[in-house]
């Protein structure tokens, strides 16, 4: 549970009184098994505590588009997630659950609330880049962008790709 971005600042004993007062279910699951549908409404939120995951989009057609990477120490949910505005399927395939919200509001627990708001300005600024990248006219042009985000402008910088080729044209 180390390095996680949510649970910055928050001791691991904390963070065990914590897993008391959301009621944690813990869950593993295999590559490219559903692990969260947006349409079900559950109001959860999920923490991926190892692996990755992606958010994927499904449309009517069975086309389907991939619109964020989720490495470890992720967090996903309802309220994180893309609006579903045309009605596709909007799922996170391949996590950890925290539930319900703390009556006591303990000092941990509003670190937890300021640590999602970072979370949250970081996955605005990751749309923010997404619309950068897809507002290039050719794939060449695309792909460039892309690549120089993921360098941050280093142009011999070098970096990881989170996605297969496949996947990365799903993106």
């Amino acid at each position: 549970m180390e390095n996680i971005p949510i649970l910055e600042g928050i001791s691991p004993d904390e963070v065990e009184q914590m897993r008391v007062c959301f009621g944690v279910r813990e869950e593993r699951f295999r590559a490219d098994t559903v692990i969260y549908d947006i349409s079900e409404g559950r109001g959860e939120l999920g923490l991926l505590t190892a692996g990755s995951a992606v958010i994927q989009r499904i449309d009517r057609q069975g086309g389907r588009t991939i619109l964020e990477h989720l490495p470890t120490g992720s967090v996903f949910g309802e309220m994180l997630m893309f609006e579903n505005v045309a009605g596709d399927s909007i799922t996170v395939v391949a996590a950890e659950h925290l539930t319900r919200r703390c009556e006591k509001a303990c000092t941990h627990h509003s670190r937890l609330v300021e640590n999602m708001f970072h979370i949250m300005t970081g996955k605005a600024a990751a749309l923010s880049e997404r619309v950068e990248v897809l507002s290039r006219r050719s794939i060449r042009e695309k792909l460039l962008c892309y690549f120089g985000l993921q360098t941050g402008g280093d142009d011999c910088g070098s970096f990881h790709l989170p996605f297969t080729l496949s996947a990365l044209a799903d993106y």
